[in-house]
């Protein structure tokens, strides 16, 4: 029998799988993935394979199945038909990729999945995954950030936190089979969104919350499902955020703003954009202290980058899980190359970046007051 010892990669977009390529040295250019240094990165060019419920059939549950098992016992995998969804012929295509991904795993011994680093990047592996129906090793590689050192300790040693990933996945998938199934969801672990005191959600709006109107700076608004705490300090922006800057400031549609913000994350400009929780992890913030300093060179906001500090306002308390995502931010590495549209949302970005990460310090009294014998 044939020893098995390559690893496949699988991500989403063929950017990304270059980027992560790269950065694996996986280097020679074959038909729909890379191949080199013992490795194979492909993508699935979208949403390739989907998961749809089995509501006719018994629900198959026991106490020895983990969340995965229960995904592939209780749905049934096909591949996306968009020519039929929405008249677009991809079908030729992505029966081609199907072929090459399948062939690759079959070839393997781990089968790592790099896809977007969200649930949506979980269910759209798992389905890849269970209609090829090959037992391999499976690894998780969450990639917030594409840069060379995080895309390598995440490809051969799996997610950072593996308890919080494993809680988080575990939530996640079955508050999925219970909306599907109609069986009572658990209650996942709250997001915890920094919003400025002038934005008001429009699950804060719809809420029927009293005084949701009048939002004050240290206030916080627990829902069931997302903490805002309220701030009149420069926040990191997340993706609702996002959305509003972009349609207030540059007149953008939501659609352009989404597919503008993944093109500069495949480029690894920013971190993965979409999310809802906005702080972020003690070693993101240390990065940022680097990071910044990359944005003096920025040429129309790199001026307004002061003194050396950071604000640490921002980190994670402990309580947060970084598997809901954390705040976008810029990662160290000049823009070369940028369209217009593509710099445009860049430099909104790098504005609110500097904005947020900008030390505030205390105002001082004007009456000097005395303590211990001295003037402060």
């Amino acid at each position: 029998m044939k020893h098995k010892n390559l690893i496949t990669v699988v991500t989403d977009h063929q950017l990304t799988a270059d980027t992560i390529a790269q950065a694996l040295g996986a280097t020679h250019k074959c038909d729909g993935y890379y191949a080199g240094n013992g490795y194979a990165v492909t993508w699935t060019g979208g949403e390739l394979v989907e998961a749809t419920f089995s509501p006719n059939e018994s629900f198959v549950l026991s106490t020895t199945m983990n969340v995965k098992h229960i995904f592939a016992h209780n749905f049934k995998f096909t591949m996306r038909n968009y020519d039929e969804l929405l008249g677009w012929e991809k079908s030729v295509q992505d029966s081609k990729q199907l072929a090459t991904i399948t062939a690759l795993v079959k070839m393997s011994k781990v089968v790592v999945n790099a896809m977007a680093p969200d649930f949506n990047g979980e269910t759209s592996f798992l389905s890849l995954y269970y209609l090829i129906g090959c037992p391999v090793e499976m690894r998780r590689a969450w990639l917030p950030v594409l840069r060379k050192q995080s895309i390598i300790k995440s490809v051969e040693n799996g997610p950072r936190y593996p308890d919080k990933y494993e809680s988080w996945l575990k939530r996640e998938m079955y508050n999925l089979i219970a909306q599907e199934s109609e069986a009572e969801a658990m209650m996942p672990t709250p997001v915890f969104v920094e919003n400025p005191v002038e934005n008001i959600p429009d699950e804060l709006a719809n809420s029927g919350i009293d005084g949701v109107s009048e939002l004050t700076p240290g206030s916080s608004t627990i829902l069931p499902y997302t903490i805002y705490n309220h701030t009149n300090k420069p926040t990191l922006l997340n993706l609702p955020l996002l959305l509003v800057e972009a349609a207030v400031n540059l007149n953008w549609e939501h659609e352009k703003t989404v597919s503008t913000a993944l093109i500069l994350y495949r480029k690894r400009l920013i971190s993965y954009p979409m999310v809802r929780q906005n702080y972020i992890p003690a070693e993101i913030w240390k990065q940022m202290i680097h990071n910044r300093e990359v944005l003096r060179h920025n040429p129309k906001w790199g001026k307004h980058v002061k003194g050396i500090k950071v604000s640490s306002r921002h980190n994670f308390e402990g309580c947060e899980n970084p598997y809901y995502g954390f705040g976008i931010i810029t990662t160290g590495i000049h823009p070369v190359g940028l369209t217009r549209d593509e710099e445009r949302l860049y430099n909104l970005i790098v504005k609110r970046v500097i904005d947020a990460f900008r030390p505030y310090k205390r105002r001082k009294s004007k009456k000097n007051h005395r303590k211990n014998g001295k003037i402060s």
